[in-house]
């Protein structure tokens, strides 16, 4: 399995965020490993970012040591006394969202310490309920802990027209915080979908990679001016030519009704491509869009290639998804799952490029086959 990232649509789709929301700061989400892309790999593309955000505190110290200066956010805060000690030194704005966190400042004294605090205005996750603002505010103050900004996060963003978004960004403006503080509510989805969340820093995360936050293939990424990010490839390892009424794959719930060319593909399950996959699903070999058939095996799936008018040499990369005409977001609607969950768990050898290709994939030479 190989994933081939392309930093260019990267920068392409920061720039769609400054699209988007020109005169707002830019939080660049790459926790998870920048979604499965290499968060350390990765920084040259998102220089133009006023900062960056991760989950967790070794998330934020990792990239410190990968040579990131700028801010980095880290949005579930510390954990214990050594973490605070870490986000102190490394000069890390950490998220505060409950009281234990609020006790270990406390008791830290920290004066030179800078955070963000998160209120809980609706996902029912992480952050302090609105009312209790004055007291954190106060009970910060009183340490010297200098509070950047508050933020929140939406549950329901993703989906049109849904009440929850409009109750939790009423329940954001009602919170009572004195004196200057920057603000953060709007995740890939609220920046795409809405216009009335004009605070000052944006959180962009799946959208910096080219996946779209909806699932309606009305709104998919190449809708929304989004490019790819990242290409998944494996070789072709076998062809067979199996005749009418052969079964394929486990449990042989697939049967040929007419004679099927079949191509076996190595990467199945262990390599995070889901087992789930039905054979609805596609690949994509030069420009031919082929099915899947049978069930998807631990390092091996079968697709029908009968349509291609010469078979594929050995070897020959398949595409996963990432090409023009199949995306990760096809993939996940057909599955039943997000872009976020295929681009997270997939794993194979990452290489980086900093120009696009062209076209998607190795063209077949003439000889071979015709894309």
């Amino acid at each position: 399995m190989s994933i081939h990232i392309d930093l260019a649509a990267i920068r392409h789709n920061l720039k769609q965020v400054r699209k988007a929301a020109p005169d707002r700061k830019i939080f660049a989400v790459v926790k998870a490993d920048a979604y499965g892309h290499g968060a350390e790999k990765i920084l040259t593309a998102l220089e133009d970012a006023d900062a960056l955000a991760v989950a967790h505190v070794a998330e934020a110290v990792a990239l410190r040591q990968a040579g990131r200066i700028g801010p980095i956010l880290v949005m579930q805060g510390f954990h214990s006394d050594e973490e605070l000690a870490l986000c102190r030194r490394a000069g890390l704005w950490p998220v505060i969202h409950n009281r234990y966190q609020l006790e270990l400042i406390e008791n830290r004294k920290m004066p030179d310490l800078e955070c963000w605090v998160k209120f809980d205005t609706g996902m029912g996750r992480l952050g302090f309920v609105p009312e209790l603002a004055p007291t954190v505010q106060r009970k910060l103050r009183a340490v010297g802990v200098e509070v950047k900004g508050y933020m929140t996060h939406l549950a329901s963003a993703d989906r049109e027209n849904d009440l929850s978004t409009d109750r939790q960004i009423r329940a954001f403006k009602a919170i009572r915080w004195s004196g200057k503080a920057d603000r953060s509510v709007c995740n890939s989805a609220a920046l795409l979908a809405r216009n009335d969340c004009p605070w000052e820093w944006v959180r962009p995360g799946i959208m910096l990679y080219g996946a779209s936050p909806f699932a309606s293939q009305s709104r998919a990424a190449d809708k929304l001016g989004l490019q790819p990010a990242m290409r998944v490839t494996a070789p072709v390892t076998a062809i067979r030519n199996l005749k009418r009424g052969d079964r394929i794959g486990y449990g042989g719930n697939y049967e040929c009704t007419e004679p099927t060319r079949v191509a076996t593909i190595g990467a199945g399950y262990a390599d995070g491509y889901p087992r789930a996959a039905p054979g609805t699903t596609s690949v994509m070999l030069g420009n031919w869009r082929c099915p899947l058939l049978g069930r998807i095996s631990m390092d091996t799936m079968a697709v029908d290639i009968s349509a291609l008018p010469v078979p594929p040499p050995l070897d020959y990369p398949v595409t996963l998804w990432g090409h023009a005409q199949l995306g990760v977001d096809e993939i996940a609607r057909n599955i039943g799952t997000i872009p976020y969950e295929l681009l997270c768990t997939i794993r194979g050898k990452r290489t980086y490029l900093d120009a696009p290709v062209e076209g998607n994939v190795r063209q077949i030479t003439a000889n071979t086959m015709i894309d």
